[in-house]
């Protein structure tokens, strides 16, 4: 038999005891209410419509989906995408709930064995802000909890991320180097020296060959130099001063100083980082020899106040998922804060 529920302002009560046995006992929907009531929220009652579950009246008289839809676009300003994201949950069988313990935070799903999920709900026209994807994590962190993202496109199809901190490690030990001299042409430094050449690739993976020599990124360079490793010259043989190096690079690169402290922290993790470009990042890092590995991340440096479109951020996770990567968000502030991008299949 039909469950039957009464609208009562913004909720819909159930006053069977069967039917709240088999809502709220068997599939968790609803909120239990003195007299023996179970109190259903808009969204879960639209939902039970939708799935011809129950009839709602209100002072005798049935409600339709459309007027139950138009209540409730009224109530919530992103209502579609809400609805969007708890009838797709809840049709993979996850018992979901709305969340009113913080801001941002859409729906939470308890389970039995594994962690609690709190799951954020954004429409493709949001904007990604890692200042508050930072907020949000630490708080869901706190709670031991799991952070997932869905974005609702424009034709109702859902893609979801887990969003979480992460440590990256590497297991590259620091290697004692002579130093060298390097030779400054346009836009990178190559060292001539063949021994010094040789030594820099093959115990840290610096740079590329250049002939006998090597080229070095402006970042690996900069990041040598203040480790006091090289010096850099002219191609007349003239010394340059670090600062000049530095002037030149911030023109052709004004993200240098966020570059270079990244690489400066993926190094003291024991990371190797190689350049990003073809895959539209910043690094691409590898935890160890990379003759032995793949990439396992690819690193994408960006400031606390950092928003972006939710079609580039789909974009930079799906490439770098398509060839087995981790995609990382670097947030620098006061310290640099590496923020994971997983693709999730719920």
């Amino acid at each position: 038999m039909i469950i039957t529920g009464e609208l009562k302002k913004d909720n819909i009560l159930i006053e069977k005891t069967k039917d709240i046995g088999r809502l709220y006992n068997k599939s968790g929907f609803g909120q239990p209410r003195s007299g023996n009531k179970l109190q259903l929220n808009l969204i879960e009652g639209i939902f039970l419509l939708d799935e011809k579950k129950i009839r709602i009246y209100q002072n005798k008289k049935l409600i339709d989906f459309q007027k139950l839809v138009e209540m409730a676009s009224k109530k919530f300003f992103d209502f579609e995408i809400r609805y969007l994201a708890f009838k797709d949950l809840r049709k993979r069988g996850y018992a979901i709930k709305d969340y009113e313990g913080k801001k941002k935070i859409t729906f939470h799903i308890k389970q039995k064995v594994n962690k609690q999920i709190f799951v954020s709900v954004f429409s493709e026209r949001d904007f990604l802000d890692i200042k508050e994807t930072t907020d949000l994590e630490k708080y869901v962190s706190k709670k031991d909890g799991r952070l997932w993202f869905a974005i609702i496109d424009e034709e109702g199809d859902i893609t979801y991320y887990e969003v979480s901190k992460t440590e990256l490690k590497g297991k590259t030990k620091t290697h004692a180097f002579q130093k060298t001299r390097g030779v400054f042409l346009k836009d990178r430094v190559v060292i001539f020296d063949e021994k010094a050449s040789k030594t820099f690739f093959e115990k840290e993976f610096y740079g590329k060959f250049f002939g006998n020599g090597l080229q070095l990124s402006f970042v690996e360079a900069l990041y040598l130099s203040e480790n006091n490793l090289i010096d850099f010259y002219d191609v007349n043989e003239k010394e340059i001063k670090k600062d000049k190096i530095e002037n030149v690079a911030y023109e052709l690169q004004p993200d240098i100083k966020l570059r270079l402290a990244v690489f400066r922290d993926l190094k003291k993790k024991g990371l190797i980082v190689k350049t990003g470009f073809k895959f539209g990042t910043h690094f691409r890092a590898y935890t160890k020899n990379p003759d032995e590995t793949h990439a396992e991340y690819l690193v994408h440096i960006v400031k606390k106040d950092f928003k972006s479109i939710w079609s580039e951020i789909s974009r930079a996770v799906r490439l770098a998922h398509s060839v087995n990567k981790e995609f990382i968000f670097a947030s620098v502030n006061k310290k640099i804060e590496y923020i994971r991008f997983g693709r999730l299949r719920p």
